[in-house]
């Protein structure tokens, strides 16, 4: 025996693939098996059309590129969320959307305008859209999108001509099968009523426990046998609570009952709230009444992400003898590591005194030990919402201007303003004019941008806006923001003596990957729970009726559900 034991052949296999399977942890179940591998082509025969590449929620985007040739991508739905701050992307699988367990992005490109040789985000420029794209699907998520099924979050406050460059980009460029676009604060509103149910469940299922614990308690006071038939009466009642089989919900199901069945799960229609998403450059105010965002009442705040980067990284040029690395990488990272908000301006200039004379250390690269320090800018950097005055200071460095740099022709927008303010007549303005400009941008916090949309709502509807404010966004995680940002408000109400009585909550999803990433899952539970089909642009429709099959997207009400 032990001659044939040493006589008998085993199979090598080299490092990187052992270290695949390993990552895998068996998601093709009995389709792969490492001891006793057969051949490619025998492989691709026992692999089911559910098995994709959403199955993989381990994986990292070079193990995806080595399944290149076992998964087909045929069968996924391509989610991509365009922003610009990042691209993310990430597969769905048409058959089966619940294989993928994790809501968030398979892959994040971030900052491919950059790569390209670009020193501002692209905006509404699609012509860098459409290098970043080609550059992202080229050389990091390497999937040819021809004849593939696209999902992008996209408003209709977009303007007709934004829908057809990016329908042209999409159909002519990259030649894609079918393009769906959805309103991004209806997918918002997905994942936070989604998050809020759970909860719910979650705390009745705890009383559900206390109260059978307690149960237990009463009746071992009770005599054997009545304590033996309540224990077993509490445990079937226990048993039909805590494990009831959740229902699947996978694609094919009719339309108007999956619809109806599956938004009054979620009470979308009593769903009343003011959705905050703070972006990388800008934060926008969205109202949704009765479960239908309000695109059109929509207020935007031109501050985001990067001006807080841009206020670290300032600082850090001004103090270069205590830093090894001086980037704006750096900056990003003594954002997410060393950046808070305090509870009032009162905290905020006492800290910032404390922090200028204790600078705090923060780890910029782990392999060699590099330390940079972080002084008053780790608590001011988000007054930038809050305060008037901080505001007006950043508005005159050349870091806003750089990072605010529109486009010549479309010059940028004032909160609340329907009109864009062309470039061109800033720079022909008098100095008058420039100063009341500067004024109005200034006397625009964060607080009277979300005051000024719930004044724009329906009065029957303020008092419970002002009750419901949700953040989104990856800037709103940063902590003590919710709590400034309800203090702030609540002040910015009192002097206004309205609403005297009004109760004001500011809200956060407890999972901060899900508030960091809420419009991409929110698509992705989007498509979890409708079918792709119904909503989809194929390109048939789009080489029939052309442009006009996706101007008529804009502002029409066709982006929500």
């Amino acid at each position: 025996m032990k001659g044939q034991a040493q006589g008998r052949k085993t199979s090598t296999y080299s490092p990187i693939t052992e270290s695949l399977y390993l990552k895998l942890k068996d998601p093709l179940g009995p389709y792969v098996n490492l001891s006793n591998s057969p051949a490619s082509s025998e492989k691709k025969k026992k692999l089911h059309k559910r098995i994709s590449f959403s199955s993989f929620s381990n994986t990292t985007c070079s193990d995806i590129q080595k399944l290149n040739n076992y998964l087909p991508i045929e069968n996924n739905i391509v989610l991509l969320s365009l922003g610009n701050y990042s691209f993310k992307v990430g597969l769905i699988n048409k058959y089966d959307y619940k294989l993928e367990s994790l809501r968030v992005p398979q892959v994040e490109v971030i900052e491919p305008w950059k790569e390209l040789g670009y020193s501002h985000p692209p905006y509404k420029n699609y012509d860098i859209i459409e290098e970043c794209l080609f550059h992202c699907f080229s050389n990091f998520y390497k999937i040819n999108l021809k004849d593939k099924d696209l999902f992008i979050p996209f408003s209709s406050i977009n303007d007709t001509n934004d829908f057809s460059t990016l329908g042209d980009i999409l159909f002519d460029t990259f030649q894609v099968q079918s393009v769906t676009f959805r309103e991004p604060s209806f997918l918002s509103s997905l994942i936070i009523l989604q998050n809020m149910a759970k909860e719910r469940q979650e705390m009745q299922q705890g009383r559900d426990v206390l109260l059978y614990k307690d149960d237990q308690k009463d009746s071992s006071t009770n005599c054997d046998y009545g304590a033996d038939e309540s224990v077993g009466t509490g445990g079937e009642k226990d048993k039909g609570v805590l494990h009831v089989p959740r229902g699947k919900i996978v694609g094919g199901e009719p339309y108007p009952q999956e619809c109806l069945s599956n938004l009054h799960d979620l009470n979308l229609y009593n769903f009343t709230a003011i959705l905050v998403n703070v972006g990388s450059t800008k934060t926008t105010c969205t109202p949704v009444i009765n479960g239908i965002p309000l695109p059109d009442l929509t207020s935007t705040y031109h501050i985001g992400g990067y001006d807080i980067d841009n206020q670290i990284f300032d600082e850090m040029k001004k103090n270069k003898n205590y830093q090894k690395d001086i980037s704006m990488e750096a900056a990003k990272i003594a954002k997410e590591k060393r950046v808070f908000t305090p509870k009032s301006k009162e905290d905020c200039g006492y800290l910032s005194l404390l922090y200028n004379q204790t600078p705090k250390n923060y780890l910029v690269s782990p392999f060699q030990l590099h330390f940079n320090k972080i002084s008053s800018s780790a608590v001011t950097s988000t007054e930038i919402f809050f305060s008037p005055c901080r505001l007006g200071n950043y508005l005159k460095t050349e870091s806003y201007k750089q990072l605010h740099m529109y486009h010549v022709d479309r010059g940028f927008l004032l909160s609340g303003s329907p009109s864009w303010i062309p470039n061109s007549t800033i720079r022909e303005s008098s100095p008058s004019w420039k100063g009341s400009l500067s004024s109005t941008l200034t006397e625009n916090t964060l607080p009277c941008v979300i005051y000024d949309t719930i004044q724009r709502c329906p009065i029957d509807t303020r008092k419970e806006l002002f009750e419901n404010i949700y953040l989104t966004g990856g800037s709103s995680i940063i902590r003590g923001f919710r709590e400034r940002l309800q203090n702030e408000l609540y002040d910015f109400v009192k002097r206004k003596n309205f609403y005297s009585n009004v109760c004001i909550n500011v809200h956060s999803v407890r999972r901060r990957m899900l508030q960091k990433y809420a419009i991409y899952s929110g698509a992705h539970l989007f498509l979890e729970m409708f079918d792709y089909q119904n909503y989809q642009i194929t390109r048939a429709d789009y080489l029939e009726c052309g442009d006009s099959i996706l101007e008529r997207l804009s502002l029409q009400g066709k982006l929500l559900f």
